[in-house]
């Protein structure tokens, strides 16, 4: 016992010293104080408060007083604490009214003030220090945000003011906030916001995510870099709707049953966007314009949708990918031009399990891919893929198959062979350039898709463009040109007959 006397008092007397070689005041009790990265910490959480101790060392520049039971603030509270920089009060009982006039005078430096879960504020207090730069305000209880708000709050640069219950935000409402780089208001009932809202702010991350918003908002600021409109109940994202936030970086809109479509070009201008998360939507379709615009993308989320097709140029933008995930959607197929690291040379990983696939000659492909040591890009975890169709192969994992499974039935077209089994078909050829020898120098012309044979290529009759009506205007020619040859063999012929007739005569 007289040991352990000595060794509690040896603690106490080695603490003092150090706090008095730090350069500290004696700590208040219940209160723990510190030193981290160079800042001084006062820690009195939890600790059954009712009041902000006194005693509190005067250079100590945050305050931790959380998870107490504060229900009142004065200026006496923090007098002399001028060295301030931040104050945890979350999860105390303050009210609208229980911050006084003239709390936070004697902080000129004050800039983080955390009143989150305080639960009986409806409203932002109007007794906050002007200078004040980060607000943490969630899981409170407002209802509604008015233009005066913040208006008393100039230098705001972060505001957090997620779960709460917020209902409408008034235009004007951050009118005054000219420094605001970033804003969270998830996780409340949201259903609009007003068009320019935040046009004289300098936002760069805008979260809106689980609100109940029904469109994608519109005139945002250019500056922004990451917006999240995750689990809202967005239908559509229209064409052009980003057209002006060149800046953007991410795009995060997830977990939404409601969002079916996603316009052409909607990602229009956005050649900085780095990640588009698509993850958890009802997107049923996929067009070669979709993803136009994003050439500097690097990871796309678009599984446990409902995309049934991808149409071979649906990628041509995306060059920089190199993370694609697609499962859980409807494939049954896929033409390897998607995947081709020629054109996506910086592709590393694809997600396709969860695919209803149909295994057969125009999947082979893949399997091969698979079976080649899986190089890149490396299809992910390829023993949960499992065919849908043939009959034969339903329920089979990809991993239990060969190569020589994905056959194709008779009478189907079988791209790996040299021959179809159609007559004079050889091969598909898409987005062939094809020279043409009264063009011009260095001229060609697209053709989306022809039919080669042997010996000659010819349009297929279901495309119509330049090269088809070219193609047209030709065959128009040929019957011009075998007419009029027609038409002289047959005037020879006539020719003949008439001078036969004339000797007859003589």
């Amino acid at each position: 016992m007289v040991a352990l006397k000595i060794i509690v008092l040896f603690v106490a007397g080695f603490s003092l010293l150090s706090s008095a070689a730090a350069g500290w005041e004696p700590c208040p009790k219940p209160c723990a104080c510190f030193s981290n990265d160079g800042e001084k910490y006062v820690n009195c959480s939890r600790a059954d408060l009712t009041s902000v101790p006194a005693g509190i060392p005067t250079d100590v520049q945050q305050l931790l007083l959380s998870g107490n039971g504060i229900a009142k603030l004065s200026r006496t509270d923090f007098a002399g604490l001028k060295s301030l920089v931040g104050i945890d009060l979350s999860s105390n009982q303050l009210t609208d009214d229980a911050i006084l006039p003239g709390t936070f005078d004697d902080l000129p430096f004050l800039g983080v003030l955390n009143l989150a879960a305080n639960e009986n504020f409806t409203d932002v207090p109007k007794n906050l220090p002007a200078q004040l730069y980060t607000l943490y305000f969630d899981y409170n209880k407002v209802t509604r945000v008015t233009e005066d708000s913040f208006r008393h709050l100039p230098q705001l640069v972060y505001v957090d003011f997620e779960n709460n219950q917020v209902e409408n935000i008034a235009p004007g409402s951050f009118e005054y906030q000219h420094h605001l780089t970033g804003l969270s208001i998830g996780f409340n009932q949201i259903t609009e916001l007003p068009d320019g809202l935040f046009k004289t702010t300098k936002l760069q991350y805008l979260g809106l995510r689980f609100n109940q918003l029904t469109r994608v908002p519109v005139d945002l600021p250019g500056t922004l870099t990451d917006l999240d409109l995750v689990g809202n109940k967005i239908k559509e994202i229209p064409s052009r709707v980003f057209s002006n936030l060149t800046e953007l970086q991410t795009i995060q809109v997830w977990q939404q049953d409601t969002l079916t479509t996603i316009g052409d070009d909607a990602f229009d201008g956005l050649g900085k966007l780095q990640i588009l998360d698509a993850d958890f939507c009802s997107i049923d379709r996929l067009t070669n314009a979709t993803l136009s615009g994003l050439s500097g993308m690097w990871e796309l989320y678009m599984g446990s949708s409902r995309i049934p097709y991808i149409p071979t140029g649906a990628f041509h933008d995306i060059k920089n990918i190199t993370t694609l995930w697609l499962d859980g959607n409807q494939l049954t197929t896929l033409d390897p031009v998607l995947l081709d690291t020629k054109t996506l040379p910086r592709l590393s990983e694809v997600f396709i399990w969860d695919n209803p696939w149909t295994c057969d000659c125009h999947l082979r492909w893949l399997k091969e891919h698979i079976d080649n040591n899986n190089t890149a890009p490396t299809i992910d975890s390829p023993h949960i893929m499992v065919c849908n169709a043939p009959p034969k192969l339903k329920g089979r994992a990809f991993d239990t198959l060969t190569p020589k499974d994905f056959v194709c039935e008779d009478g189907d077209y079988d791209p790996s062979t040299a021959k179809s089994s159609r007559p004079g078909r050889v091969e598909v050829v898409r987005d062939e350039r094809m020279h043409m020898p009264f063009t011009g120098a260095g001229k060609s012309l697209r053709v989306p898709t022809v039919w080669r044979d042997e010996n000659m290529s010819i349009c297929t009759p279901a495309v119509v463009d330049d090269y088809s009506i070219l193609c047209m205007a030709g065959v128009v020619l040929l019957f011009l040109w075998v007419g009029f040859s027609m038409g002289i063999f047959v005037g020879k012929i006539q020719r003949s007959f008439s001078e036969g007739l004339d000797k007859m005569r003589f």
